[in-house]
Order: C-alpha cells, then structure tokens, then sequence
C-alpha cells in the first residue's frame, strides 16, 4: 500500500510529453511522473477545486493506478480502477456460494471470528500501555462467545452471528474510547456506532472524522485488490446485499480495521493534534485538514507495510490482505473445499510500558530526582 494523497485548492493533473504532472498552484507544489516510474499504487483525490484531464486519467489506467476521490466528509464518492481479469465463471460461483445458505455462513462465521481475534490482540498489546481493564474485556469477550456458541447448537443463522459481532464490537470500541479519552480528552469521543449497516459518514468528533477517514483509505485498497481477482464487490457474505453497498468491500475491511484503529491511536499519540487541524462544516460535522489526512495515511501505509511471520516467511500485511482475497476466490471456485481467513497478530513493544508509569507515579519526590 502506498498512496499519493492530493489534496488542496486549485490542483490539476494532466499528461505532457508521455509524464504525468500533477500541480497545485495554491501550494506552489508540482509532481511529475515518467511513464512506469512511478512508485504509487493508489491516488486518492482529496481537493475542493482543480481539473483532471482524460490523458491523465488513461494514463493512470494503463499503468493500474485507482483513481479514488473522496467526498467533502472524506469518504469515498468513486474510484476509477482497471480492469479486471473477466472471469464470468468466477463470478457464477461467488453468487452461487451466497446463495448457499451453509458456504455463506461459513465465509461469514470466519470472517467474523479472525475480526475478533485481531480486536482482541490489539486491545489486550494496547493494555500494556493504557488503563484498560484487560481481565473485564476478556471476561466479556468469553461470555459472548459462550452464548453466541450455546445459541449456535440451537440455530445457526447470520443474524445470531451479526449479534454476537454487533456486541464483541461494542465491548472493543468501549476499550478504545477509555485510550482516547486518555490521549486525546478534548476530542471528546463518546461512542462508535456498531449497529449492522449503520453508517458513520457525518462525524460529529474528531476521533470518528479519523476513524471514517482512514476506514475509507482501507475501502479504495480492498476494492483494488477484489477487481485485480475479478471478484463482484456488491456480492458479500456477511454485510447484507442492499442498493449502492458494496458488501463483500465490507467483509474484508472487517479483518483489518484494527490496523486503522492503531493508526489513528498512533497519530494521536505522536502528534499532539488540536481542534484547530480539523474543520466543522455547516451542520456541525467533522472533517480533517489536509495535513491530518496526510499524516493519517501515512501511519496506515507504514503499519500495512509490516512484516510479520505468515505462512512460514515473512509477509506484509497489504500482501495477506490479498491473500486473504486469494483464498476467498479459491473456495467459491471450488478448488479448496474449507475457507480459513488468517491475519497475523500483531506485537509491538515501546518504551513506556504501564507497569513503568506506574512506577514512576508511586515514586517519592526524593527518588524521582535520583
């Protein structure tokens, strides 16, 4: 994953003498590109005003580069991707396997459990940080379990399984919000909707605004990575099939969400953001300030650009995304018979341990100058 954000009053991308040349007149900024040198798999477009030529536009289709232009709120209004290898047959399969109602639920229950086994790992890598009740999350965690697995011997349905994620969710984002309320009190983050299909496009606090903002940077790449496969986006498995959703975009961003709510925890941390860097539209909504967003996606870039152990080598997270996808398109065509998404936790270690702070907050006066 490495997008080239462009944002900004009075930008223009255009082609001349076979390069591309993107320009921002406000910044005095200009870009340019010779043809297949040009190190960014993504643009996404950001700006208030400015022209793209049809040149620049081919231009960045014939060398497989998205287009993705975000709305005022920072969520996507439409991307412009490549094609896709046309696989009709593929595409007979994926609505076959949703309309069985057995493989359906079982790409859906995966899905569902390796989501709450990355939730859980990041929260209980975050509690050696943070004031986080570690024993009460996971308590809570194996309750639902518990009862999602009793109802489950009863009545093996999506809906019990949404509950069961709907309620994981709810205990995670509790989790999240005592950290922000740490780093971050002005903000004032109360809540993260988790209702099945509820939609968080109008942030009303600036932790959402990031939240949205970096949930659609993670869209633009799992919507590249399933028309590289050929697979139909608006066919998913565990978010419903409804008019202008794109479910199965839904189902993957389920299994890598965390890695954007560590990015924003990170952004936060490292850089001391103010009201200031954000902007309130009309109607009391948030959205970020173009150096927000550029420091936003730049934690996301370096945290998919992680290596860790899967499949015994050493991958980075944005390539078992696409084997994640990889494995999704091998079940639904038949060739393996059992689907198991895997998404490798992950472990970080800093300087500031709790246990340290801790310390340090019980230390005399006198042992603190020593």
């Amino acid at each position: 994953m490495n997008p080239l954000l462009i944002s900004g009053f009075g930008t223009s991308i255009k082609v001349e003498k076979r390069k591309l040349i993107i320009t921002n007149k406000l910044k005095d900024e200009t870009l340019e590109f010779y043809p297949h040198k040009i190190d960014y798999d993504n643009i996404i477009l950001d700006n208030h005003s400015g022209f793209i030529t049809f040149d620049s536009m081919r231009w960045l289709m014939k060398h497989n580069i998205p287009l993705t232009i975000l709305n005022w709120d920072g969520n996507i209004l439409g991307i412009t991707l490549p094609d896709s290898p046309v696989s009709g047959k593929l595409k007979i399969k994926q609505y076959q396997t949703y309309l069985s109602k057995n493989k359906r639920y079982d790409i859906a229950e995966n899905l569902v459990f390796s989501k709450i086994d990355s939730s859980f790992n990041l929260i209980k890598n975050l509690s050696n940080y943070h004031l986080i009740n570690l024993i009460k999350i996971k308590d809570s965690f194996e309750k639902e379990k518990r009862d999602f697995l009793n109802k489950k011997d009863r009545e093996q349905t999506l809906v019990s399984l949404m509950t069961y994620e709907v309620r994981i969710a709810q205990v995670y984002f509790d989790a999240l919000g005592t950290i922000f309320a740490e780093i971050a009190p002005e903000f004032n983050f109360q809540a993260r909707k988790v209702k099945e299909n509820a939609r968080n496009y109008n942030a009303s606090d600036e932790i959402n605004a990031l939240l949205n903002y970096g949930y659609s940077i993670l869209e633009s790449e799992i919507r590249k990575i399933l028309n590289s496969y050929g697979l139909d986006p608006e066919i998913g498995y565990l978010h419903s099939v409804l008019p202008s959703r794109k479910p199965l975009v839904y189902d993957f961003q389920e299994l890598f969400r965390w890695i954007i709510d560590l990015s924003v925890i990170q952004l936060l941390e490292s850089t001391k953001l103010k009201k200031l860097d954000f902007i309130i539209t009309e109607n009391y909504h948030i959205r970020l300030k173009d150096s927000v967003a550029s420091l936003l996606i730049n934690k996301i870039k370096n945290n998919f650009r992680i290596k860790v152990p899967y499949k015994g080598k050493n991958y980075f997270y944005e390539n078992i995304l696409s084997d994640n996808v990889s494995k999704l398109s091998l079940f639904i065509s038949e060739k393996n018979n059992k689907i198991e998404f895997n998404v490798p936790n992950l472990s970080f270690k800093r300087n500031d341990y709790l246990s340290l702070k801790e310390k340090i907050v019980k230390m005399t006066p006198e042992e603190k100058k020593d």
